[in-house]
């Protein structure tokens, strides 16, 4: 028998991928389906950004860069974060890496020691609670209410602190609710990571996906805890750049040299090529990021009008990201032929099978009484998939 390690049987496959990896296989097989699943902008990356990564090829910049990511991309980095989020940082708080989720892992393992915890908001993103897991600390689960939005304050969290408090992980705008913090609720949070000397991690990957006036506000451009912050972002989903892998991670310079130690070790530099284009990405024009936005505000509407119309689907209205996290639970012991449908899962496999439609089970995320929709997709495929959505949710009795 092989032996496996018990660190990766206490950990869960990612269920966005489990599910677009499913989607993918039944439309090879010929199968009609439609995959809302996978939070990935149906636009191609901008063509500017195309073109400074063939320039890098042409020009053979297809070596390794620095481990840290080329002093160009950080600088950048550095510059896009003091005037767009407001933060006290130089390229040498600056480390790049291959991809946002790649950051969130290095930060967690620059910081965390075994029996760690750490506090993480539910609903989550995925992969949070595995990594925490994965860097042998503790994933402390805070949840929180529909009602309020799925937003929590500073008052929510001190029941969680414990003496081993390391961090609390913060995602706003939200994957999967779309909801955000405001500035009196992050400047709430601050002042108890100060008081309680935790570190927070602030994912701030949906920054510019924002919708309806509401404003973006990062935690560490507050002084008081600026070296108790790490602060996530990339070029992945404003610049419909997933499959490049470029993500980067400002923090106190110690943090950056031990984040960046550990990236040493495990992957080295960053894509030279990627890093090219996401330095062109941030440098060069923000006009196609700006249409981009407006069509997934577009969208977000469009698909809202239908979901609102279906009978036991209670849709929030998302003010970031691309994703709908509407509540199911009223389906839940509901069933075609006399069975019964008791989770987010069976719904979830369920709207697969009778509507080909594959969305997220909302139990990846901590809340196994929603799913995630992502509408980062053309309007004609979500109005055939809110269709389908609707024919299937019907049937059930």
């Amino acid at each position: 028998m092989i032996s496996i390690s018990k660190k990766v049987d206490r950990i869960e496959e990612s269920q966005t991928i489990a599910m677009t990896s499913l989607a993918r296989k039944l439309r090879s097989e010929g199968k009609d389906v439609i995959s809302l699943s996978a939070g990935e902008p149906d636009f191609p990356t901008p063509e500017n950004i195309k073109l400074a990564a063939i320039k890098a090829i042409q020009n053979n910049f297809t070596k390794y860069t620095q481990n840290e990511g080329t002093p160009e991309l950080r600088e950048a980095v550095a510059e896009k974060f003091r005037f767009e989020n407001g933060l006290d940082v130089t390229a040498s708080n600056i480390l790049i890496s291959s991809g946002g989720k790649h950051s969130i892992y290095n930060a967690l393992q620059a910081i965390c020691d075994p029996g760690d915890e750490v506090i993480i908001p539910s609903p989550y993103w995925v992969s949070f609670p595995e990594m925490v897991k994965l860097v042998d600390a503790v994933p402390v689960i805070l949840q929180t209410k529909e009602e309020n939005g799925f937003t929590f304050t500073d008052e929510n969290i001190k029941p969680l602190l414990t003496k081993k408090t390391k961090a609390l992980i913060i995602n706003s705008p939200s994957n999967p609710t779309g909801s955000i913090l405001d500035e009196k609720i992050l400047r709430g949070i601050a002042r108890l990571a100060g008081q309680h000397n935790f570190f927070v991690i602030s994912d701030e990957i949906y920054e510019k996906i924002i919708y309806d006036g509401h404003r973006h506000f990062s935690i560490g451009s507050i002084p008081e805890i600026r070296d108790r912050v790490i602060t996530i972002s990339g070029v992945s989903k404003a610049y419909s750049m997933t499959g490049w892998r470029i993500g980067f991670m400002a923090a106190n310079e110690e943090i950056i040299k031990s984040a960046a130690k550990i990236q040493s070790q495990m992957t080295s530099n960053p894509s030279s090529v990627s890093q090219a284009a996401a330095l062109e990405a941030i440098r060069g024009t923000q006009d196609e990021i700006e249409k981009m936005r407006l069509a997934f505000q577009k969208r977000r509407d469009l698909l809202l009008d239908r979901l609102s119309q279906i009978n036991g689907l209670n849709t929030a209205k998302p003010a970031g990201a691309f994703y709908f996290f509407p509540s199911i639970k009223k389906f839940f012991g509901k069933g075609p032929n006399g069975t019964a449908l008791n989770n987010s899962l069976d719904i979830a496999h369920y709207l697969l099978a009778e509507a080909q439609v594959a969305l997220v089970p909302g139990g990846a995320f901590g809340s196994d009484d929603h799913i995630r929709i992502s509408y980062a997709y053309s309007e004609q495929e979500l109005i055939e998939a809110a269709d389908r959505i609707s024919a299937a949710l019907a049937k059930l009795t």
